[in-house]
């Protein structure tokens, strides 16, 4: 059986970046550590023995305030310009974790984080 991930969206003023990601998986929880991926076109966090909790994708600008709206079906307001930043966490306690990192990193951002529940 395939699993689908949960969708995160977070909607910033800044784009963030490694140091960003890897004090909010800090803050959650000291043992969590920050990989590049992809060719470093995104990072992962993950907790002991390697086990992916959250995988953020690299940050786009958006400056037109229509693209916000075409693109969720329930836009928060945000001000121009904004950095959407994609990211996936896996079902199940990791992802909890993930999640929890994602939620972290957003507060640190001032910023707006979106999860996606099926």
């Amino acid at each position: 059986m395939t699993t689908v991930p949960r969708e995160i969206t977070i909607l910033s003023p800044q784009a963030p970046d490694g140091l960003d990601l890897a004090s909010a998986a800090h803050a959650v929880d000291e043992s969590y550590g920050v990989r590049p991926i992809d060719g470093a076109t995104a990072h992962q966090v993950f907790a002991r023995g390697g086990r992916a909790l959250l995988t953020v994708y690299g940050a786009q600008e958006l400056n037109t305030s229509g693209e916000i709206e075409r693109l969720l079906t329930d836009p928060p307001e945000v001000r121009l310009p904004v950095f959407w930043v994609d990211a996936i966490a896996p079902l199940g306690e990791d992802g909890e974790a993930g999640v929890s990192v994602a939620l972290r990193l957003a507060l640190a951002l001032d910023a707006v984080c979106i999860i996606e529940d099926d």
